[in-house]
């Protein structure tokens, strides 16, 4: 029934594959994904953003609001995830949107969302007044719901977009001190953010955070990405904050375009089918990490903060797992990416190891005779 029932030797199963040589480790869970769907699908869909998942070592994601129309009502949040059932290839998890079409003005029916909304965020969007922020988080411990928030106080962006990160951080770090919400902290990209929250998490404030593979892999690119790619100092902080604990999860903010407009501008790039790769490349090659640390904040990271069974090897755990050859390399091609969108400014470059197998379930859905 897609669980875990044994861990060990000399078990028997119905059907057996072939590892030898190969690391299985739990399957990858994303926190922070855009599938585009409904709206804009000829940059993404369901479909599409589900295969590149799987490619990617991926079983669950998490999609953000930013759809057309905007995940603001209950009509379009049953769309994605009836669809997404129907599809049947990977776990969809939808946040639900804060505002009323991502606009910071009118809040959404917090009192009456679906029972199976996890998280709440108008990513992409800060929150902009002081007191309506405070108010809602006064509302979300109420309510027993949690937001993720993306942090840009658009004031500032226009002077300098550290700055706008990182008033944001600071005062919604101390917003959920003083509320007791819970808020998950996207896309950390400075070092006085990622301080902003390890200072949160040392007063026992209910706080998490993700950085993105790009921002522990890339310094001083113009690629364009919402936070910027940084510093090497920043880099190389976040990667420290990582090995010592202090980040919860690496999510990719997987958000596909189309080339017309990343030339016009578009912010960001797609990211699942990369992100393990790179981790790998960064923390186990580049910083002696051991393989369990990238496994904690790609797959029981991101799996604690979703409250979801998933992520580790373990009895009773769901049978989400991938299997992984560190012995091969591969190039990253247009013509190998299984998104629709090629907005990937890895396209060339090489990575140690590749993913094999994805099961989801139970069941192989990515590799072998899936």
């Amino acid at each position: 029934d897609g669980k875990i029932i044994a861990v060990g030797e000399n078990l028997e199963a119905d059907q057996v594959i072939d590892a030898k040589g190969k690391v299985v480790m739990p399957a990858f869970i994303d926190c922070h994904v855009h599938f585009r769907d409904p709206g804009f699908t000829a940059k993404e869909d369901l479909t599409s953003g589900s295969r590149s998942a799987l490619k990617g070592g991926y079983s669950t994601v998490t999609l953000m609001a930013n759809t057309h129309p905007t995940v603001d009502n209950n009509e379009t949040y049953d769309y994605i995830m009836a669809k997404a059932e129907e599809i049947g290839l990977i776990h969809i998890i939808q946040n639900y949107a804060v505002t009323k079409n991502l606009e910071g003005q009118e809040l959404v029916d917090l009192e009456n969302l679906p029972e199976s909304v996890k998280f709440i965020s108008d990513d992409g969007h800060g929150l902009h007044k002081n007191k309506e922020t405070y108010e809602l988080f006064e509302k979300l411990k109420e309510l027993d719901l949690s937001i993720m928030i993306h942090e840009e106080d658009k004031d500032l962006s226009e002077i300098d977009y550290r700055y706008a990160e990182d008033v944001h951080t600071m005062r919604d770090v101390y917003f959920s001190g003083k509320t007791g919400a819970r808020v998950h902290f996207c896309h950390v990209s400075t070092i006085d953010s990622a301080k902003a929250v390890e200072y949160g998490k040392a007063q026992g404030y209910p706080v998490t955070m993700e950085v993105t593979p790009h921002h522990i892999y890339m310094t001083d690119n113009d690629f364009k990405v919402h936070p910027p790619i940084r510093a090497e100092e920043d880099r190389q902080y976040l990667i420290e904050s990582i090995i010592k604990g202090n980040v919860d999860c690496i999510a990719t903010d997987h958000a596909p375009h189309q080339p017309e407009d990343k030339a016009a501008g578009a912010p960001g790039m797609i990211g699942l089918e990369t992100a393990f790769q790179i981790v790998y490349k960064v923390l186990v090659e580049e910083y002696k990490q051991d393989l369990q640390l990238v496994s904690q904040m790609m797959s029981e990271g991101p799996a604690k903060i979703l409250g979801l069974k998933k992520g580790r090897l373990q009895v009773g755990y769901d049978a989400d797992l991938v299997i992984v050859d560190l012995d091969r390399q591969e190039t990253i091609s247009e013509e190998s990416i299984q998104s629709k969108s090629k907005n990937s400014p890895f396209i060339g470059e090489r990575f140690t190891g590749v993913i094999e197998q994805t099961i989801v379930d139970g069941q192989v859905k990515y590799g072998g005779n899936a």
